[in-house]
């Protein structure tokens, strides 16, 4: 069972992520993302689960 976002949490993520992004700076970016992946892995706690994200991103670029 995959649980989601409502479209108002999902924008609220979106929002969320564009200030720290941003709050991060240009020369940080990277760096901010991959340790954000990295901790909502581990948060995931679910391999199966985030291979198939990384399937979903990859078919999406």
């Amino acid at each position: 069972m995959s649980n989601q976002l409502s479209e108002e949490d999902l924008e609220k993520a979106l929002e969320m992520l564009a200030v720290a992004i941003n709050e991060a700076g240009s020369e940080k970016e990277m760096l901010f993302l991959s340790k954000l992946c990295f901790v909502l892995a581990n948060e995931l706690a679910d391999i199966d689960l985030l291979e198939n994200a990384i399937n979903k991103v990859n078919a999406d670029l």
